[in-house]
């Protein structure tokens, strides 16, 4: 029993040595080569790369075995010429129609040839739906047409415009080549928002006019500005808005300067002073500067104004009177008489006209080449007034008063009303309106008052709105003395009681 449970166990070793002991034989071509490596999908394999492109692109020796005989190539193209013709005749019944289209409209990008046998009855059948009886199309494609323009229109991009390009290049070219500036095309100002960029003061190089900058002004025909105060000093700036080079500087002593304007356009410029019964003229071209006593009766030229066309003066006195001047001898010509002092005075744009106003609730308007007064008019609300001012088309009249309130009119009220209704007042002041001034657009009445901080505001026209995003909490003009733009109104400059004139750009303008 023993022997035979021994072979038994012997028996069933062997097995399992067996079943583990598999030949190298099957697991290896040879006998001691490597493992096989396990294939990943990302690995590069050539013949597999090339059964794919022959079942795709096919094989390169089929091209030659496929090449077409001669009599396949001649059945060929006995079809194609069958269909090219079949196609031309329908091409020329398309061009028929197209032809006749053209001289009435637009060339069509896309012609589809249903459309031209595709008819009311057809839609219905597909559509299931029924048109009116009485419809004059017959086809679908005019029905649809006639029916979006009797609900929407005859659109912009449907309609033919017949423009000679040709002749609006060969004009353009010639005025690129010739001595002749074409006009620049400015677009009308947006309201409630200005755009505006502060740039360097006009008078940085100097800041010695004095504490009071009282006059500032651009020169008419070129980039230069003056810049005058209370110091006696008048100084001519370059106007780039970044340098500001100062070009010359000229000092009166003892004779603080109330008030400097260009004359005769640009070769003058004629200096006041509320102290003094004389005035200086100072010659751009020659340089030199005169000085000038006025007319008996004139004690000072701390107010005055010059006329659009530059012939005349009007300078305002102490007891009412209006002094009109000759710009070329500074010699008198004629008195005008007011009820009430005289405050502020305004030429209308044609210089045929002045009116003033003054401590009084009534504006008059003078007859310049008569010289009498033609018309009173009384400013709603005004109790004495402090500016006037008029816009360059003769459209608007601005008023400012010592309640600080700015009346705008119509001009043509003001000139045949007595009582004329304001188109707006603006409250947004409340002391002494010391400054208005119109941009050369007349699209910007800018409003200033020299008794506050930060005391300025522009307004919008014709909106009347005001500008709400200047000046800013961080903008820093002090007390406003006197506002001017710019002959294009790229430029707006306001002087203070700080010893600064301010330059600020107004991008929707031109350079200057």
């Amino acid at each position: 029993m023993k022997q035979k449970k021994l072979k038994n166990e012997k028996l069933i070793k062997n097995k399992k040595f067996k079943r583990k002991c598999i030949p190298s034989k099957i697991l290896y071509n040879q006998k001691y080569s490597k493992p096989l490596k396990r294939k990943y999908r990302n690995e590069y394999d050539p013949k597999e790369e090339a059964r794919l492109e022959r079942i795709v692109f096919g094989d390169p020796s089929d091209i030659i075995n496929n090449l077409p005989n001669d009599d396949s190539v001649k059945s060929n193209i006995n079809k194609n010429n069958n269909d090219i013709s079949m196609s031309n005749d329908l091409n020329n019944d398309l061009n028929i129609q197209t032809d006749i289209c053209e001289e009435y409209s637009k060339t069509a990008a896309w012609i589809d040839e249903d459309d031209f046998h595709y008819s009311i009855q057809d839609a219905e059948k597909a559509q299931n739906r029924k048109v009116a009886d009485d419809v004059p199309e017959k086809l679908y494609k005019d029905f649809l047409s006639n029916k979006y323009k009797l609900l929407v229109g005859n659109p912009k991009w449907a309609k033919l415009e017949k423009i000679d390009k040709e002749s609006d290049d060969l004009d353009n070219e010639i005025l690129k080549h010739s001595n002749h500036l074409e006009k620049p095309k400015i677009k009308n100002l947006s309201k409630n928002i200005i755009d505006i960029k502060a740039l360097s003061p006009i008078n940085k190089q100097t800041h010695m006019e004095g504490p009071i900058v009282s006059s500032v002004e651009f020169h008419p025909s070129s980039t230069v500005a003056l810049v005058a105060g209370t110091s006696g000093i008048l100084s001519l700036f370059q106007v780039d808005g970044i340098e500001n080079n100062k070009l010359h500087t000229v000092q009166y002593k003892k004779f603080p300067i109330s008030t400097a304007k260009f004359l005769r356009d640009g070769t003058e410029i004629l200096i006041g002073s509320q102290y003094y019964g004389h005035c200086h003229s100072y010659n751009l071209i020659s340089g030199k500067t005169y000085k000038m006593l006025l007319p008996h009766g004139i004690t000072n030229m701390q107010k005055y104004e010059v006329s659009p066309d530059g012939k005349l003066l009007a300078i305002c006195g102490r007891s009412g009177e209006i002094f009109l001047l000759t710009t070329s001898s500074k010699e008198l010509i004629s008195t005008l008489k007011m009820n009430a002092r005289c405050r502020a005075l305004a030429f209308t744009p044609d210089s045929n006209m002045l009116i003033t106003h003054g401590d009084s609730n009534e504006m008059y308007i003078w007859d310049v080449n008569n010289r009498i007064c033609i018309h009173r008019a009384i400013d709603d609300g005004c109790l004495s007034c402090a500016s006037i001012a008029m816009s360059p088309n003769g459209q608007f009249l601005a008023t400012g008063s010592k309640e600080g309130v700015v009346n705008v009119y119509n001009s043509k009220t003001v000139l045949q009303n007595q009582n004329p209704v304001p188109l707006k007042i603006v409250l947004n002041f409340v002391t002494s309106i010391t400054s208005l001034k119109f941009n050369s657009y007349s699209e910007i009445l800018a409003m200033a008052s020299d008794k506050k901080h930060n005391a300025f505001k522009m307004m919008h026209l014709p909106s009347f709105t005001v500008f709400s995003n200047f000046p800013t909490f961080q903008t820093n003009i002090s007390m406003p003395q006197a506002i001017d733009f710019s002959p294009g109104s790229g430029y707006l400059a306001i002087s203070n009681k700080s010893n600064t004139a301010f330059l600020y750009r107004l991008k929707h303008y031109g350079n200057y």
